[in-house]
């Protein structure tokens, strides 16, 4: 192997990025020059190298000595947020030298503990918190109940760790930390249960097993149990196709046929139009505990296990 490429190997095996002084002590200014003349490292920062094959996420944190935060280093640990974030977000020191980072880079400042970091990445649990303090409900409910559904934080230490938090956001994600749910399939979803819980209406839980008759156990999105409440996020992106419009019909049928009053809400109603998919879900349950009060059990649904997450 020759120079340079010995020099690409150092570098991937340190993340992709480098100070370019380790860089020359280590292989020699001609190795390097010659690397960044064929276009094979690029210089992302005053003194700073990286791997062309590099991710935008990580050149950003190199180019200003830094760490990828928020909803970018949810995106790095897996984590999808609901959005994707039109810039890189990267987390430097509050008395760090101020220096200009590459376009799209999205600068915040704080002191971050060891604990706090993972390379060039903030921890699972600090980026759940940072999104959790810094973002609207819907959006942090989503990542936080990502970071759970993944394992790579458990219930328990995020409510401590929102709790112990001081200063602005901490009662956001105090919030955010009490209604995470790692049983939620996707952020979407996890935006409707947010919309319905600021609504303040129903005992909506994720992903709970029903039995919906000839279609056997299925999981719907949000289930009231007791009041055999069905609500489904309808994404184009799941349901854009023959086979799926057909197997959402049989779905539905076969969850009215068993009981279950359903409301279906589209990505555009969830996220454009909150307001009324709250009104709909309260006027749902009182529709149903008004029925209750008149009529006696309005309708006989058949919950599944109830022990299956």
């Amino acid at each position: 192997m020759d120079a340079v490429g010995t020099l690409l190997d150092d570098l991937a095996r340190r993340g992709g990025t480098a100070a370019v002084g380790a860089l020359v002590r280590d292989h020699g200014r001609s190795t390097v020059d010659r690397a960044v003349t064929g276009g094979e490292v690029d210089r992302v920062g005053w003194g700073v190298c990286a791997l062309a094959t590099t991710p935008t996420a990580l050149r950003a944190a190199a180019s200003v000595r830094g760490v990828v935060s928020h909803s970018s280093a949810a995106q790095l640990w897996m984590v999808e947020p609901l959005h994707r974030p039109g810039r890189v977000c990267v987390t430097v020191p509050r008395t760090a030298r101020r220096r200009r980072p590459l376009p799209g880079t999205h600068l915040r400042w704080a002191d971050l503990s060891a604990a706090d970091v993972e390379g060039p990445v903030t921890s699972p649990l600090r980026t759940a918190l940072d999104c959790a303090r810094s973002m609207p409900f819907p959006e942090a409910l989503g990542i936080a109940d990502g970071f759970l559904r993944r394992g790579l934080v458990t219930p328990g230490e995020l409510v401590s760790a929102a709790v112990a938090l001081r200063g602005a956001g901490r009662a956001a994600a105090v919030t955010v930390a009490a209604a995470a749910d790692g049983r939620s399939a996707n952020p979407f979803e996890s935006a409707l249960r947010a919309v319905v819980l600021r609504s303040g209406a129903g005992s909506f839980v994720p992903q709970v097993v029903v039995d919906a008759g000839p279609l056997g156990l299925v999981r719907p999105d949000l289930v009231d149990e007791g009041r055999c409440l069905v609500l489904e996020a309808d994404s184009f992106a799941w349901h854009g196709s023959r086979p799926a419009l057909v197997r959402d019909c049989e779905r539905y049928n076969a969850l009215v046929l068993a009981g279950f009053l359903v409301l279906r809400f589209t990505w555009e109603q969830v996220v454009g139009a909150p307001e009324g998919v709250a009104e709909a879900v309260r006027r749902a349950v009182a529709l149903v505990d008004a029925g209750r009060g008149e009529r006696g059990d309005l309708q006989k649904c058949r919950p599944g296990p109830r022990s299956r997450p």
